[in-house]
């Protein structure tokens, strides 16, 4: 069986989304039953409504949902709207879901991770993961699901968003939805997948050390309060973008587009702040050790869009020569923030370098990408593009 992929985009209420959604599929998959479908919903759109919808309209596939903060093909990127990829061809595709990963995150992996067993020794195996950031544990959940897997398991995944309510976010797996959860799904193929990974970010600040810190909570950076810090050393940047005055609802907007870079070799591994305490503490997407040393980072317009095709050149060139199908991608919220109007240059971008083949993705809250050239574990404003292989 050739590989088939499918992308849409659509809006409206849930059950309109999931109808528009559906027929497109359909009508691009020609016949083919997918064994796999991605829906990226935003607030707009109830998530486990269309979800379940797809699910019913496709029952031998696996539905893996995920709320958003935008969402995007080839074609356009989106607001208040619902994106799909559907994946048509001989895999095995197994999945679950966990919950409490914000108290339990070893047990919240092994639920989701309990019933997906071996590849057989014919197929190669990959891993997709979405999980609730807000939960504050994305980097151990990562590194709980790499170990529960296998380091031979490349992982690839993205953390749901609320278009930057930073309230409440939801995955879903076959129709449920819920939040402070895990959803992992493993993809057994004859062929490798490749996953490509990048990001657009440099360092702003000098230097900076974590004084006080507690899981996914920075109190003090410097001996002081990590908001105070953040707005000394973003002052004059911070201004050029518009952030002269940071009135508490632009505060997750504010932060995201000056995030914190821990230095991993000669790259930074970005890690979002997401929201501001009133004790001047910030809320982070993972957790953040006291003693780390981090740099405040920032980004232009065209490191975004050239990191953007960074990722997906690794994902090419990850399939040995092989033609694309098609992609799906999970990449961070503040690139938008950046691009703004230029969003969809980068998904071009990435559709570019991918032979023109379909795209479909998500603006997330945070990234997974595991055993990709030495960026491992959870990621923020990162590119991570999953391409697959034409068989």
């Amino acid at each position: 069986m050739q590989t088939q992929v499918a992308t849409a985009l659509s809006s409206g209420s849930a059950p309109d989304a999931a109808r528009q959604l559906t027929a497109m599929l359909r009508e691009r998959l020609a016949g083919a039953e997918p064994k796999l479908v991605f829906a990226f919903a935003s607030t707009s759109q109830p998530l486990g409504e269309v979800t379940s919808a797809l699910h019913r309209a496709f029952p031998s596939a696996h539905v893996l949902g995920a709320s958003t903060a935008g969402e995007f093909t080839e074609a356009r990127d989106a607001q208040s709207a619902v994106s799909a990829f559907a994946l048509a061809e001989d895999f095995v595709v197994r999945a679950g879901m966990g919950r409490g990963l914000k108290e339990h995150p070893d047990r919240a992996v092994a639920d989701a991770t309990e019933l997906l067993g071996t590849a057989p020794p014919e197929r190669v195996r990959t891993a997709f993961v979405l999980l609730d950031p807000l939960a504050g544990n994305g980097e151990e959940a990562s590194l709980l699901i790499a170990s529960a897997l296998g380091a031979h398991v490349p992982l690839a995944g993205g953390a749901a968003g609320d278009d930057l309510l930073m309230k409440a976010a939801h995955v879903a797996l076959d129709g449920e939805a819920a939040q402070d959860a895990v959803v992992v799904a493993t993809l057994d193929s004859t062929l490798p997948i490749g996953v490509g990974v990048a990001h657009g970010h440099r360092a702003l600040s000098a230097p900076l050390r974590v004084t006080r810190a507690q899981g996914n909570v920075v109190q003090e950076v410097e001996g002081r309060p990590a908001w105070d810090v953040w707005r000394e050393h973003t002052a004059a940047r911070a201004r050029e973008l518009g952030f002269g005055e940071v009135p508490p609802e632009r505060e997750g907007a504010f932060l995201l587009a000056f995030e914190a870079g821990l230095a991993v070799g000669r790259d930074l591994k970005i890690r979002a702040p997401l929201s501001r305490n009133a004790d001047g503490s910030i809320n982070f997407a993972c957790g953040i050790d006291p003693g780390s040393v981090i740099r405040i980072t920032e980004s232009s317009a065209d490191h975004q869009v050239e990191s953007a095709r960074i990722a997906a050149r690794r994902a090419k060139e990850a399939l040995a020569g092989r033609p694309v199908a098609g992609a799906v991608v999970f990449d961070c919220i503040c690139r938008k923030l950046i691009l703004a109007d230029r969003f969809q240059t980068a998904v071009q971008a990435i559709s570019e370098e991918l032979d023109g083949s379909p795209v479909a993705g998500f603006e997330t809250y945070g990234e997974v990408a595991l055993d990709t050239g030495g960026l491992s574990g959870f990621h923020n404003t990162t590119s991570v593009v999953v391409a697959f292989p034409r068989l």
